[in-house]
Parts: structure tokens; C-alpha cells; sequence
């Protein structure tokens, strides 16, 4: 999930915005799962807490948190993000797709300033999480 909200406006939390045309409904997000998690998160967070840690933080921090968990290595993230307001589906269109020829990825990474090495990491991620 991270990485889909990363990839498309930056990590602003736009892919947790509801909406029919929302990042969270187009084709590619579709098999995202965990929102419910996030909204929880934020939910006791506003409790205690009322407007001062944005979803943005949460998103990014919950990732993190992951990858900590699974044991792979332990890293800091800073936090101070602020929430995205808008949220097109149209953007999700720039997300590599699987079915794109390596060619097409590396070229969607380098549009984003990623690199190939870039690339090789949150391929593999996906596939093992917690390797990223």
C-alpha cells in the first residue's frame, strides 16, 4: 500500500481518500487490503491525540513497522507529512504493472528519480515481504 500511495503523488496518503474516482478504487489498487488497519490506527491516534499525526505518518510508519517486524533490518523514517487532499484514480495509471516489459518499469522508475537497484528491491519485497 505504501508503495502505491509513494509511486503516485508521493507519500501523502492520497490512497486512503474515499471516493468513487479515488486512487483507492482504480485498477490497480483494487487487491490492496489493509485500509482498515490504517483507519484504525488513525481513529485511536485522533483519540489521543486530536490533529497532530497525519495518515500520511501513519501509512509510513505502519510500513516501516513491517518490515522491522519481519526482522529483515530496522531503519528511521521521518514524520511531519503532510495529508494529501485530492485523490484521482486517473494518477494510478503511472503504477508499474506486472505485465509491464522491464523496459517499461525502468523507465517509470527513472521518471520518478528511482533507480534500477530501485526497482529489484520493492519487486522483491512483493514477493517476500519484509525484504525491502
Amino acid at each position: 500500500m505504501h508503495f502505491h500511495d509513494c509511486f503516485v503523488q508521493g507519500c501523502d496518503a492520497s490512497i486512503l481518500i474515499d471516493g468513487p474516482s479515488a486512487e483507492k478504487t482504480a485498477a490497480p489498487n483494487r487487491a490492496l487490503r489493509g485500509f482498515e488497519v490504517i483507519d484504525d490506527a488513525k481513529a485511536q491516534l485522533e483519540a489521543a491525540c486530536p490533529g497532530l499525526v497525519s495518515c500520511a505518518d501513519i501509512l509510513t510508519l505502519a510500513a516501516r513497522d513491517t518490515v522491522v517486524l519481519t526482522g529483515r533490518l530496522t531503519y528511521s523514517v521521518p514524520t511531519g507529512r503532510r495529508d494529501g487532499r485530492i485523490s484521482p484514480a486517473s494518477e494510478a495509471a503511472n503504477l508499474p504493472g506486472f505485465r509491464d516489459s522491464i523496459e517499461t518499469q525502468k523507465q517509470q522508475f527513472a521518471d520518478k528519480g528511482l533507480t534500477v537497484q530501485d526497482l529489484v528491491t520493492l519487486v522483491a519485497s512483493k514477493e517476500k515481504p519484509g525484504l525491502a
